[in-house]
């Protein structure tokens, strides 16, 4: 992830980009334990916890089980 190439955004900036817009407390829960060994991409600055539009793009990527027909 490089804050310089991709648009960063703080949690709660990114929760709101959510469809359901979940509660930042929930892509801090992804940062930290993940989902199925898969972690959301983060830095922090300061007291400051960043992701980026394409690092949660990666994530729901990574996170969602194929489609079954």
């Amino acid at each position: 992830m490089s804050l310089l190439t991709e648009d960063a955004l703080t949690l709660p900036q990114a929760a709101r980009e959510l469809p359901g817009k979940p509660n930042p407390s929930t892509l801090w829960r992804w940062t930290v334990r993940g989902i199925g060994g898969q972690k959301l991409e983060t830095i922090k600055i300061g007291s400051k916890v960043f992701t980026t539009r394409q690092a949660l793009s990666r994530f729901i990527e990574r996170t969602q089980e194929p489609v079954r027909s």
